[in-house]
């Protein structure tokens, strides 16, 4: 199976897209199964933690898991999306056959000739799949809310100080323990989880 480091590396990438690719990612598609397919693998793999089988693909998609709606999901993917790099396929056997998202976050491009040659021009913005769909393990998000309850612990102790609430010994002592729990935080999240914070907690 794949690492958390992998997982995450696909969620850092920005993946170029081709208008003809990138058309379903968009709204005018939200009716057509090939978007509800990249939204369930992108749903199925945050509860897996991993890449997910057609039959729970087709489950979630359709309602059903037959060897007809298997089908239909299968050839939906093969024709589109893994022409268009948007799904990667992996087999770990003969009959155990995955799929994942390449990306997580996607740039329209158009193609330009010139005689320069080829080139590429990005068109609007970075398109994401919402955050709740990302493959982020329970540890990520549970640092996070550690982080932000330390450093409001931080603020209230100093407006608790300067208020002189509480005497200066344990402002001391509780700010060195503060201090040392959140750098302990960040720590961790700098080491392992590089990148992630500043993407999940800015604005969509």
């Amino acid at each position: 199976m794949l690492s958390e480091e992998d997982l995450f590396a696909r969620i850092l990438k920005i993946k170029q897209l081709k208008e003809n690719c990138f058309k379903y990612l968009e709204e005018s598609s939200n009716q057509l199964l090939t978007q509800k397919i990249l939204f369930a693998i992108s749903e199925l793999t945050a509860e897996e933690m991993g890449p997910v089988k057609l039959a729970q693909i087709a489950q979630k998609t359709t309602g059903e898991n037959d060897k007809l709606k298997q089908d239909l999901v299968r050839l939906t993917i093969e024709k589109s999306l893994l022409k268009c790099g948007l799904v990667e396929k992996l087999k770990y056997a003969s009959n155990d056959v995955r799929y994942i998202l390449t990306a997580y976050r996607f740039q329209k491009i158009k193609e330009i000739d010139s005689f320069r040659g080829e080139s590429s021009q990005p068109i609007g913005d970075v398109y994401e799949l919402p955050k709740n769909t990302w493959p982020l393990s329970d540890e990520f998000y549970l640092l996070l809310a550690k982080k932000y309850g330390y450093e409001q612990s931080l603020n209230k102790l100093h407006s608790d100080y300067d208020s002189d609430v509480i005497p200066r010994g344990k402002y001391e002592t509780l700010n060195s323990d503060y201090k040392k729990s959140l750098d302990q935080i960040n720590e961790k999240l700098d080491s392992k989880y590089s990148g992630l914070e500043a993407l999940v907690v800015s604005e969509s």
